[in-house]
């Protein structure tokens, strides 16, 4: 009977150790519009999530359907003739709208990422698949 136990207990600290040592691969879902200062979308911008690249449709929309993750996302957005936007955040579903400045700009350019249902994301499934 405790022999049982004790195995019971080293497979149950084993498995939850896997994803502590090793990259538990878990879907996430992203998308959203790229766009300029002047809120003008920014078609052919390259995204970037976890190393998956997808370039942004004429609208500047963008979706990842299903992209592995690990524990974190990381997201870079870039177009020629204006600044790269880089970030990381916890792995979850997101509708990011991010907004590229020039490249001789003074400020930065800028995301804002917004938490979603996944049934919220099927209407972007169109946009760079």
């Amino acid at each position: 009977m405790r022999v049982g136990l004790y195995l019971s207990l080293v497979f149950a600290f084993l498995v939850g150790c896997v994803c502590v040592f090793t990259a538990c691969n878990r879907q996430v879902l992203v998308a959203g519009h790229v766009s300029d200062s002047q809120h003008r979308p920014l078609g052919h911008a390259t995204v970037d999530l976890n190393g998956v690249k997808k370039e942004t449709d004429d609208n500047g929309c963008f979706y990842f359907g299903e992209v592995p993750g690990s524990s974190e996302m990381n997201l870079r957005v870039a177009k020629v003739g204006h600044r790269q936007y880089q970030d990381s955040k916890a792995l979850g579903t997101y509708n990011i709208v991010v907004t590229l400045v020039q490249e001789d700009s003074d400020q930065q350019s800028s995301a804002v990422w917004q938490r979603s249902i996944a049934g919220e994301m099927s209407k972007y499934k169109n946009c760079s698949e």
